[in-house]
């Protein structure tokens, strides 16, 4: 069973390595055949150029995409890939993914009547969001727009979700730290595992003269069969892929049955080159020492480790205390990372030596508790833990490093910036009651009055103006003007209503002072920077309304509440984080898991000890007790004190100006996966003890 798991741990790390290869190539490859062929200033306009071409952004749920304005000028221009046939004016193709999420906020028809879907031969993975619209009519502006000749360079076109993923020079380290090397530790745990009986077996077959090759043929033929099974499983999943779209859980990815089939070759590979490492691990991890073949008995090697009992309590303060005293993060952010780098990773070393010192502390009193109680299960394991100290460091230590560094990695990629938390708390105190509204062109009278007879009448509008001295001003009704609380006169000053301070924040110059003056929003001879909503009532504006209406008369519109760019860039980097916290759980539960195996391993070599006690008392629940105190407790306390300095060093993170955020789900998950495994592994461990057990017999030991 465990090589079958470290089998399948170990190509599901090669697998998420090669898949990641496929899943970037693939998007080079149709994101380079998408992007537009521009044509230059000098070119003549129905000779080279062949349609009109501009990017522009929005969001739905939070997260923004891509919407590409395209206009034909010529027949049979050609199409973007993806799309089957021309919009018409005021029609809008768009992608499943982005079909789905506009949906849901009720605004399929926000860009115009939706007459089509993109193919995902036209996107760089089957789950991008993007729209590809035809301005509606009286919109378009060729002056605001990019001449192009076709479709498809050298090179990818920055676009899409090309700008808003990790690179692969950050996925790679990602997987190759959270997922291939835990996998590799369980490996070689897994080799080991139960290898007493296998290196008696091994000096037996050298005693008889087998040599090198014959003893590593027997370790394959013992190790092929749970190896192929894991391989075998791993390569279904492999093929299940290549027929169909493969949905990622918990980070809402979709892996493209395309890419897996294209890099089918490289990926079962991959899967191979996993099995080949396991068998040649437990070949490599079973060979006869030569040099062990005096029968002297040795002494066992007591944990001298004591310094980290002092050293741990130190250097948590280090991390913890010591990052205050530099001057925090703002004032000299280097020598904060730097110091609280040292204090955090000291930590995680020295605690598992604690942890097996407080488990001894404990062994001392279950020895006294048993002796007084008459209960041989606690005096056993007492003593086991007091005489053990390494093999219970050896064991906590997996899990209080997991544990720790997925909390460092969930506090470090949720970090935000200044602007991003400013952002935050602009969103908590006015969230979407105030909108601003722009457009790639400078619209003016006409098309402004369109838009603003289109909204409720609850919502008011004011246009921005900057001066040559880069004042502010708004401009507006009567109406608007009193939904801010001022009145219906030219006045500069320093805001006192909450939407009109958030907005000279995030638009101002730094003197706060914005100028109001009633007027018409746009005229024919200025047309504003951008158009200020607000709303006479409290409460949100309705954002689909104002999208809607944005996109039926402006070409190419951005609709955004204050502060939101920073905000959508703050939803984005949380969304990139899931990606390490699932490949950062999976690394724990492999972790946790040869923690159990290196701990069983030791446990199941001590129970054998024990066997003769259970037929003098004729009783098999010695085991259980046993395996309570000796698995069960230092695992579990384990879990515990590893959550308890994990949250712990991540105050520094999570204090102001630390701009990280720790998620307590992620941190009970883990938790929870831990204490799971602690109980699996204490009942594993004392049924197989006691059922071997039954089958000892006296032997000239």
């Amino acid at each position: 069973m465990a090589l079958l798991c470290a089998t399948v741990a170990l190509a599901l790390g090669a697998l998420s390595f090669v898949a990641g290869l496929a899943t970037y190539d693939g998007r080079d490859e149709r994101g380079a055949a998408r992007a537009p062929r521009f044509v230059g200033e000098n070119a003549k306009a129905g000779k080279e150029a062949t349609a009109l071409w501009r990017e522009s952004f929005d969001t739905a749920g939070g997260l923004q995409h891509d919407v590409i304005l395209i206009e034909p000028l010529v027949d049979g221009a050609p199409l973007p890939p993806g799309v089957k046939t021309w919009p018409s004016p005021g029609e809008a193709v768009l992608s499943p993914a982005l079909r789905t999420a506009l949906a849901d906020e009720d605004a399929l028809n926000r860009y115009g009547r939706v007459v089509g879907d993109i193919a995902e031969s036209g996107l760089e993975v089957p789950g991008e969001r993007l729209a590809y619209v035809r301005p509606a009519p009286g919109t378009s502006n060729p002056e605001s727009m990019l001449k192009i000749a076709g479709y498809g360079t050298e090179t990818r076109a920055s676009m899409g979700d090309q700008v808003r993923v990790q690179t692969l020079s950050a996925y790679i380290p990602t997987v190759v730290g959270l997922l291939m090397l835990p996998s590799a530790a369980l490996t070689v745990i897994a080799a080991r595992s139960g290898a007493a009986g296998r290196d008696r077996r091994t000096a037996l077959l050298r005693a008889l003269g087998a040599g090198t090759r014959a003893r590593a043929l027997v370790n394959i033929g013992e190790a092929i069969v749970p190896v192929t099974i894991g391989a075998t499983a791993v390569a279904a999943l492999t093929g299940w892929a290549m027929t169909a779209n493969l949905q990622v859980p918990f980070v809402e990815f979709t892996l493209s049955a395309t890419d897996v089939r294209r890099w089918a070759p490289a990926l079962f590979a991959a899967i191979l080159a996993a099995a080949v490492t396991v068998i040649c691990t437990v070949t490599a991890l079973h060979r006869v020492n030569k040099a062990s073949n005096s029968t002297r008995p040795k002494g066992s090697v007591r944990n001298s480790a004591r310094w980290a009992l002092w050293a741990c309590p130190v250097l948590l303060l280090v991390a913890v205390r010591g990052s205050e005293l530099v001057g925090g993060v703002e004032s000299n952010p280097t020598i904060f990372f730097a110091v609280y780098t040292l204090g955090v990773i000291g930590t995680l070393a020295t605690l598992p030596a604690v942890i097996a010192a407080a488990v001894a502390g404990i062994g001392r009193l279950l020895v006294r508790y048993g002796n007084r109680r008459g209960s041989p299960s606690a005096v056993i394991a007492g003593r086991w833990n007091i005489s053990h100290p390494g093999v219970t460091t050896r064991m906590v230590a997996s899990i209080v490093i997991a544990i720790g560094l997925v909390t460092q990695i969930q506090l470090w990629s949720s970090r935000l910036t200044g602007p991003m938390m400013e952002a935050r708390a602009t969103f908590s105190r006015i969230g979407e009651s105030a909108l601003t509204v722009s457009s790639l062109s400078r619209t003016t009278q006409a098309p402004v009055d369109a838009f603003l007879r289109s909204l409720p009448s609850s919502v008011h509008a004011l246009g921005m103006y900057t001066d040559a001295d880069s004042n502010i001003s708004l401009q507006g009704d009567c109406a608007a003007l009193k939904a801010l609380n001022a009145p219906c006169q030219t006045r500069s000053q320093r805001p006192t209503e909450p939407r009109l301070q958030e907005f000279a924040t995030w638009n101002g110059t730094g003197d706060g002072k914005v100028t109001l003056r009633e007027g018409q929003v746009a005229t024919d001879r200025q047309a504003p920077e951008s158009i200020f909503l607000v709303s006479d009532r409290p409460g949100n504006l309705p954002v689909s309304v104002v999208k809607k209406a944005a996109f039926q008369h402006f070409l190419g519109p951005q609709v955004d509440s204050l502060g939101s760019s920073w905000l959508v860039g703050a939803r984005q980097l949380e969304k990139t984080s899931l990606w390490v916290l699932l490949l950062g759980l999976a690394g724990v539960v492999l972790l946790a898991l040869a923690a159990a195996l290196n701990n069983l391993g030791d446990f199941l070599r001590f129970s054998r000890t024990l066997a003769p006690l259970s037929v003098l008392t004729s009783r098999r629940t010695v085991f259980f007790g046993t395996a309570l105190w000796a698995v069960l407790l230092p695992m579990a306390t384990a879990g515990l004190v590893g959550t308890a300095a994990a949250v712990w060093l991540g105050t520094p993170m999570t204090r102001p100006g630390g701009g990280a955020t720790l998620s307590w789900p992620v941190l009970s998950a883990t938790l929870v996966v831990v204490e799971a495994m602690a109980i699996a592994c204490w009942w594993w461990g004392a049924a197989t003890a006691s059922s071997g057990a039954t089958r000892w017999r006296p032997k000239a030991d």
